[in-house]
This record gives structure tokens, sequence and C-alpha cells, in this order.
């Protein structure tokens, strides 16, 4: 049996330049918290050169710029670095599928696989064990009452925020008697979706919301509008992934390709 309290854990975030691996998108920032039980030993942050350019949605929420991507090391200078840090440790993160299917790409590249033999994951844990309004990692962090970070990249307080997160809620669940390996999968490449595509949590719940949106979209030649509106479905189609929706704005239906939707936010209905 593991035992928690000195167990080697390696807290994960990922951040990327959109939405999907298979339409181009690359990792432009790793960060990771390695703890031995709750004890931080070292972190990790590395911003990296995606050789690809970051979508809107993308730069809304990471603030990576261009110029400083472009004069950082590839993913190939990285590997080993990374490597040694996540060695032999239980990866943790939240939303693991999205996240990993990104490394699963990095390593594709490399003519190599990603596997790792322990894996947890923040929001399948949350989901099982706790009824939510929302999973997203913000959400769950401020109903288990976690503190904020200091500032940091985006990154690292994601992978700060999944740590403080997941010992919340391990310490929760310990009346239920149930052993640290009952948390813990495997994952092994490959990792490509047979339904679907897998998409951050806050995007996803609000799409699946059955409720309007409101949501601000950068079109291609950088306008920014504001729209209400409707999903139906999320499509692959040739150029990337895109929201089917009906837009209360234009009265008709549109199709809004998911990396230039900058913002969005979920319908409050009043009581």
């Amino acid at each position: 049996m593991i035992d928690i309290s000195n167990a080697r854990f390696a807290f994960l975030d990922i951040e990327t330049t959109g939405l999907s691996p298979w339409f181009g998108d690359r990792i432009c920032q790793i960060a990771v918290v390695l703890t031995e039980g709750k004890r931080i030993k070292t972190t990790l942050d590395l911003i990296l050169n995606p050789e690809h350019e970051v979508s809107p949605a993308a730069f809304h929420v990471n603030k990576l710029d261009e110029e400083k991507l472009s004069a950082s090391p590839r993913f190939a200078e990285v590997t080993d670095q990374l490597e040694a840090v996540l060695k032999d440790a239980i990866i943790v993160c939240h939303n693991a599928q999205f996240d990993l299917q990104f490394l699963d790409n990095e390593y594709r590249k490399l003519g190599r696989t990603a596997e790792y033999p322990n894996l947890i994951d923040t929001l399948l844990m949350a989901r099982d064990n706790f009824d939510m309004e929302s999973y997203s990692l913000q959400y769950l962090a401020d109903a288990f009452h976690i503190s904020k970070n200091l500032p940091t990249s985006r990154a690292q307080a994601d992978a700060l925020t999944a740590k403080n997160l997941f010992f919340a809620m391990m310490d929760t669940l310990k009346p239920n008697g149930k052993p640290l390996e009952d948390y813990i999968g495997i994952y092994s490449s490959p990792a490509w979706p047979q339904e679907g595509a897998y998409l951050p949590t806050e995007l996803s719940e609000a799409i699946n919301s059955g409720k309007r949106l409101f949501i601000k979209y950068m079109d291609k030649g950088g306008e920014i509008s504001e729209r209400w509106i409707s999903p139906k479905e999320v499509l692959g189609l040739a150029d990337y992934i895109y929201l089917k929706a009906f837009c209360h704005t234009r009265n008709a239906e549109r199709s809004f390709r998911l990396d230039r939707i900058i913002e969005v936010a979920v319908e409050v209905q009043k009581e």
C-alpha cells in the first residue's frame, strides 16, 4: 500500500497554442510541482517554442508572447529534463485527457510513446466523489477554500492549485478508508479520442450546460464581437474544431471556431 505522506507526486499542468493537437496545436508551457507527500521538493516551469501560432483563445488565457516563445527551447530540448522530474512519480493533473493528448503528440513527433503507469486525474476524482455545480479547477479550489497562489505563470499556478486541491480532497475522503491506489489509473499511448474532442473543463461544461452562452468571438480579421448563442454540437471540420450554435444576435445558425472564442459565460437564470 502506498503511503500518501511520503509518496512522490508530480503535479502537472500544460499550456497550449490551442485546443487540438490533431490540427497542429502544440505545447507552449509545462509546469510541474514535485512533492514528497505534501512537501514541495522542486518545481519546473518551462516556456517552449511551439513552432505554431498561438490562437486568440489561448493567448487570452496564458498571455504568452509570440516573441518570447520563439526564443525558447523546443520540446525535444527539454524532454530529458521533464522525464527526470516525472520519473517514478504519481502524476496528478486536472482534466488529464486534455493535457496528456498534447504530451502524447509531442512524443509521437520524436518517434516515442508517452506512458505513465501511475496517474490521478483530479477532475475525475472530484466528479466521482463530490456533487458540485462545476468541476473546473478554480471552482473546486474555491469550494475547498484553497487560497489563491502568489502571482506566477498560469501553468505553475494551476499545478500548485491542483496539488492543494488533491490533498484537500484526500483529507475529506479519508473517512471512506479507500487506499491511494484506488484513485490511480494507467495512461498509455495512444490518446486519440474515439468519441469527440477533449476540451478544457470550463468550455466543455459551458457547451453542455443546456443554457444560452454569452461569448466574445474574434474573427479571422481580428475583429471582436459579442453575442448570445445556444450551442448545438461540436464538430471537427477540415481545418479545426467548431461549435455549431444558434446565434441569437444574428437570429440564425452559425459555426464558431472554438479557438477564436476568447470568453464564454453561461447565462444565469433567475429563480
